[in-house]
């Protein structure tokens, strides 16, 4: 029978172990897992806790996959950026990092199998391998274009889960469209930040291959075009509207005259801020569907 201090070490090792597995998607929390998520809870509408745990987890597994062989791959520009991750930390031996990636997709896979989502995760897979292992991630042309079809794969997923599996509506449709293009088109707001790791790394992003007016004014272009868009789109009340343009001219301002790489972390936040905004307007929709006044 096990005692009492190794029931308590037994514990606390898992915790480290699931603490360890955070650390891989921890920068990705706010960037993709949060839009993600609320774009499949108001797409497909309310659920049980139960079924938006498995949701989440979906995500987590597939994003979890795709950051142990990215990482891998990317070290010396994570010890300069993001030295919190399980690789360039030391937490985790690089020797380790086949086997884990291996196990996570098997798991991604076989999970996606259990909500008959095997092609998507397919497709996926196949879109990672090509981002991570035949360099599209270098390529300034298809950076961001790769990074959307990953996130449309993250919303698609949690929307049929949460959906009940069924068909997506025009609203789940038209809300991951949204999210596709919002990321295709200022998904590079985050490059700014990680300008010295990209340069490492032998990147090809926006902000190195442009000069920073020009990268900087695509983003703010983009951003504002989105807004007033998105706005049409989904017709949210004078508020809402009024908040959500708020965020964009604060992230515009912010990227204009900061443009330091700490300037930029911090920019990057406003951003994140609008994204989330943007993901929550469609449930000025929906609410009709869940007979909301």
């Amino acid at each position: 029978m096990a005692t009492t201090t190794e029931v308590r070490d037994l514990g606390a090792k898992s915790l480290q172990a699931l603490y360890t597995l955070y650390l891989f998607t921890k920068s990705d929390t706010i960037l993709v897992v949060v839009p993600s998520l609320i774009v499949a809870m108001v797409a497909a509408g309310p659920a049980d806790l139960v079924t938006v745990f498995h949701a989440l987890l979906w995500m987590e597994l597939h994003l979890l996959a795709f950051n142990i062989k990215n990482q891998t791959i990317g070290i010396e520009e994570d010890k300069l950026c993001k030295p919190h991750r399980p690789f360039a930390s030391g937490r985790v031996s690089l020797e380790y990092a086949l086997l884990m990636y291996i196990i996570a997709v098997a798991v991604a896979v076989s999970f996606s199998f259990y909500h008959g989502l095997q092609l998507l995760s397919l497709t996926y897979f196949l879109g990672t391998t090509a981002y991570n292992e035949f360099g599209l991630a270098k390529s300034l042309i298809l950076k961001s274009p790769m990074g959307a079809w990953g996130y449309m794969c993250y919303c698609w997923g949690p929307t049929y889960i949460i959906g009940g599996h069924q068909p997506l509506s025009t609203t789940s449709v038209h809300g991951i469209a949204a999210s596709v293009v919002i990321f295709a088109l200022t998904g590079h707001a985050q490059d700014f930040r990680d300008r010295s790791g990209d340069a490492v790394m032998g990147r090809k992003t926006i902000p190195l291959a442009f000069p920073q007016w020009v990268s900087r004014g695509y983003l703010i272009t983009a951003m504002a075009g989105l807004t007033y868009g998105l706005s049409k789109r989904w017709s949210p009340p004078p508020v809402v509207a009024g908040v959500f343009a708020l965020l964009c001219l604060i992230t515009a301002i912010k990227f204009s005259l900061k443009r330091t790489e700490e300037d930029d972390r911090k920019s990057f936040r406003w951003y994140e801020l609008w994204l989330i905004c943007a993901h929550l307007l469609p449930v000025f929709e929906r609410r009709q569907a869940w007979n909301i006044d």
